[in-house]
C-alpha cells in the first residue's frame, strides 16, 4: 500500500498528472522528452550560473534566466496550455544561448557540441515548421561568426587558422539537423497514416455497428458450446424478447427451451453438433435445419421465427471468460410473425373464397326451384326446431331425439342435391346429436350446446341464401349492362351510317349498381344525345380525320362511376371539339344587339332550346334540342354538368347524387 503511494507520489512528480490524461501515444513521448529535458537542464543551469558568478555576471544572468525559463516550461506543461506551444520560448533562447557561446569563443568545442544537440530538440520539441525556421536562423548566425574576420569571434582559431574546420562544422549540423527534418518528416508521414487509418477503422466499426443496431435481423456468434458470444446484433434482444441482461455468454439453447420438449431440443444439439464437423455441405445443414421455422414462446406470447445457421472459421475477440478461439457459428434469426400471420389471413380468405366457390358450383348446378324448395324446407325445419327447443312439455330427451330426426332430413335433402359441403357439415353434426343421444340422461346444457351448434349451421345455410341472391343479381346486373352497351353501339353504327362516317364506342368502367337505381333512364337518355351530338358536330369525316393524321374510324367513350359517393357519368370523343366560331356567329344572329361576347356565355347557349349551329335540321340532329334535354335531365336529377373541348375532342362530364332503388 504504501509502495504504491510513494510510487504515485514520484510518478506526479516526474511525470505530473497531465500524462495520464494523454491518450496519444506520440504525445506522451514528446510530453516524456520535454518534461526530462527542461527537468535535466534547469539544475545544471543553475549550478553553472552559481560558477560564473565571480567571472561573468552576463552569462550568470543568461543561465539563471534560461533556467528560469526551464522551470516555467516544467510548470507549464502540467497546465492545460497546449504542448505545442510550451516549449517555443524556452527553446528558441536555448538556441540564442548556443549563439552567444559561439560568438564569445572561449569554450572551445562545447559551443559546438550545444549547437549540434539544438536542430534535433527544436525539431522534436517545436514540431515542424518552428524546428526548421529556427534551425536555418542558427545556421546563419554560425556561418556568420565561423567565417567572420575578427579572430577573437572565431571559436576555432586556437584549433586551426584554416577553414576546414569551419565547413566540417557546418556540414555536421546541417547532416544533423537534415536527419532530424527527415526523422520529423516521416514520423508526421506515419502519424498522418495511422490517423487515416484509425478514421477508415472507426467508420467502417461505426458502419457496422449502424448495420447491427438497424439490421432487422438478429446476428450473432455461438461456440462450440453453445453460448452466444459478445458480437451480436441489438435487435436479436428485441426479437428473443430476452432483456434481463447482456446476451453474452447465454445458451441459445436455454433461451429457446420453453419453445421445445427435451426430445426437440436433442436434436436441436445434434444439429448444432453436425454443423461443427464440417461433415455436411451447406445446402445439406440448411435442408436440415430443425428449427428454420418455428414458433417462439416467450411471455405467454407466441412468435414466429425463421433462423439459419452458417459455420465461419473465427477469432472470436472478446473481453474476459466469453473468449473463443477458432470455429464458431454464425446464426441469423428474423421475426416472421407479421408475415405469418398476413399469410394465415390470405390463406383463411382463399379457404373461404374456395368454399364459396364451391358451394356456388354446386347451386349452380340445381334448377333453381327445386333449390328453392330444398331452402324452403331446410327453413320449415329450423323453425320446428325452434319451437321444439321453447316446448318446456317436452323432455331433454325427446328434444335431442326430435332434433336428429330434422336434422337427418336436411341432410337427406343435401346429399340428394349433391350438397357436398353441407352434407358433410350435417353429418358430423349429426355425430353430435348422436353422442348426446346416446347418454342415459340428457342435460339441459347438452341440449343448448347443440342448440348453438344449430345455429352456426344457419348461419351456413344463410351464406347459400346469399349465394343464390349474387347469382341472381349478376344476371340481372349482367343483363343491364349487355343491353345498355349492345344500344350504345348500336345507335353509334346506325348514326354514323346515316352521316357517311366511321366510328365506334368503347365502354370503361361501368358501376353495376348505378344501373340497377333509379338513375339508369336518365343516364341512357343523357349517353344517346351525347352521341348523337358527337357525330353529328364532332366526328369528322373520314377524309378530314386523315388530313389531321387522325384514325380514319373516331372514337367515343364513357364511364359510370360511383366517385365519393356521387354517380358520375363521362363521355368523350375524338372529334374536332366546340367550333366557337361558328356557335359565336350563330349566338349573335339570334342576338343582335350583342357586339362582344366571351366564350362563357357561348358555352351556355349551347345547352338553350333551339340553338344548333347546324344549318339545317334531318333525322340525325340539327333542332337544338339534344343538349337542353341534358341540361334539364341533369336539373331535374339535381345534379351538375361540366364541358371540356380541345381540338382533340370534346369531353362532358356529369355527376349526381346516388339515388337509392
Amino acid at each position: 500500500m504504501k509502495k504504491n503511494k510513494v510510487k504515485d507520489i514520484l510518478l506526479s512528480i516526474f511525470l505530473g498528472k497531465r500524462y495520464f490524461e494523454i491518450t496519444n501515444v506520440k504525445d506522451q513521448v514528446r510530453y516524456m522528452t520535454m518534461n526530462w529535458i527542461f527537468m535535466v537542464a534547469t539544475i545544471p543551469l543553475i549550478i553553472l550560473g552559481i560558477t560564473l558568478i565571480n567571472v561573468n555576471i552576463t552569462r550568470t544572468i543568461i543561465c539563471f534566466f534560461i533556467a528560469f525559463l526551464c522551470f516555467t516550461a516544467l510548470i507549464m506543461i502540467r497546465s492545460k496550455i497546449p504542448l505545442k506551444y510550451v516549449p517555443v520560448f524556452p527553446v528558441t533562447v536555448f538556441g540564442m544561448y548556443c549563439c552567444y557561446l559561439l560568438y564569445l569563443g572561449d569554450y572551445g568545442l562545447w559551443a559546438a557540441i550545444w549547437i549540434f544537440s539544438f536542430p534535433p530538440i527544436v525539431i522534436f520539441l517545436c514540431r515542424m515548421t518552428v524546428g526548421v525556421i529556427e534551425s536555418i536562423v542558427v545556421l546563419g548566425v554560425m556561418v556568420f561568426l565561423l567565417f567572420a574576420q575578427t579572430p577573437t569571434t572565431n571559436i576555432l582559431v586556437t584549433i586551426s587558422s584554416g577553414s576546414e574546420v569551419q565547413i566540417r562544422i557546418i556540414g555536421a549540423y546541417f547532416l544533423i539537423a537534415s536527419l532530424s527534418v527527415i526523422y520529423e518528416w516521416i514520423s508526421i508521414l506515419k502519424d498522418r497514416k495511422e490517423d487515416e487509418l484509425k478514421r477508415e477503422l472507426a467508420q467502417e466499426r461505426d458502419m457496422i455497428q449502424t448495420m447491427k443496431d438497424n439490421i432487422n435481423q438478429g446476428i450473432f456468434l455461438m461456440d462450440s458450446n453453445f453460448n452466444i458470444l459478445p458480437q451480436y446484433s441489438r435487435t436479436l434482444i428485441s426479437i428473443l424478447s430476452y432483456y434481463d441482461s447482456d446476451l453474452t455468454g447465454k445458451n441459445f439453447l436455454d433461451i429457446v427451451q420453453g419453445s421445445f420438449d427435451s426430445k426437440q431440443l436433442q436434436i436441436m444439439k445434434g444439429y448444432f453438433e453436425m454443423v461443427f464437423s464440417k461433415k455436411k455441405t451447406a445446402k445439406v445443414l440448411e435442408a436440415a435445419n430443425p428449427i428454420s421455422e418455428f414458433e417462439y414462446k416467450v411471455d405467454d406470447d407466441i412468435k414466429y421465427l425463421n433462423t439459419r445457421f452458417q459455420l465461419i472459421d473465427h477469432t472470436a475477440a472478446s473481453q474476459g471468460e466469453h473468449s473463443s478461439t477458432g470455429p464458431v457459428i454464425i446464426g441469423i434469426v428474423q421475426d416472421i410473425t407479421r408475415e405469418k400471420e398476413i399469410e394465415n389471413e390470405l390463406q383463411a380468405q382463399k379457404d373461404i373464397q374456395e368454399m364459396e366457390m364451391k358451394n356456388m358450383f354446386d347451386v349452380i348446378k340445381i334448377d333453381p326451384m327445386v333449390f328453392q324448395d330444398f331452402i324452403e324446407d331446410t327453413d320449415s325445419n329450423f323453425n320446428a326446431i325452434n319451437t321444439l327447443l321453447k316446448d318446456q312439455n317436452v323432455s331433454e330427451k325427446q328434444v335431442v331425439t326430435r332434433i336428429f330426426q330434422y336434422i337427418h332430413a336436411i341432410k337427406s335433402n343435401a346429399v340428394i342435391l349433391d350438397l357436398e359441403n353441407l352434407s358433410n357439415k350435417l353429418h358430423v353434426l349429426e355425430d353430435e346429436i348422436k353422442n348426446v343421444s346416446n347418454k342415459d340422461k340428457v342435460s339441459v346444457n347438452d341440449v343448448l350446446s347443440l342448440a348453438i351448434k344449430i345455429e352456426t349451421f344457419m348461419q351456413e345455410m344463410d351464406s347459400y341464401i346469399a349465394i343464390t341472391k349474387k347469382i341472381n343479381a349478376y344476371k340481372v346486373s349482367n343483363q343491364m349492362d349487355t343491353i345498355l352497351i349492345n344500344s350504345m353501339t348500336k345507335a353509334v353504327d346506325r348514326l354514323a351510317s346515316q352521316l357517311h362516317k366511321k366510328a365506334k364506342i368503347q365502354a370503361g368502367h361501368i358501376d353495376l349498381d348505378i344501373l340497377e337505381s333509379k338513375l339508369r333512364k336518365p343516364i341512357r337518355d343523357i349517353l344517346y344525345q351525347c352521341v348523337r351530338n358527337s357525330l353529328f358536330h364532332g366526328i369528322e369525316t373520314v377524309d378530314e380525320r386523315i388530313n389531321k393524321n387522325k384514325n380514319p374510324q373516331g372514337l367515343l367513350t364513357f364511364n359510370i362511376k360511383n366517385v365519393d359517393g356521387r354517380a358520375e357519368v363521362t363521355f368523350a370523343d375524338d372529334g374536332a371539339g366546340l367550333d366557337w366560331k361558328k356557335i359565336k356567329q350563330k349566338y349573335l344572329e339570334k342576338n343582335p344587339q350583342v357586339k362582344n361576347v366571351d366564350k362563357k356565355v357561348l358555352l351556355g347557349s349551347i345547352f338553350k332550346p333551339e340553338f344548333s349551329t347546324a344549318d339545317e335540321a334531318n333525322m340525325a340532329a340539327g333542332r337544338g334540342v339534344g343538349l337542353s334535354l341534358v341540361k334539364d335531365l341533369v336539373k331535374e336529377y339535381k345534379g351538375t354538368i361540366s364541358l371540356n373541348s380541345t381540338e382533340s375532342g370534346l369531353m362532358f362530364k356529369i355527376s349526381f347524387p346516388l339515388i337509392k332503388k
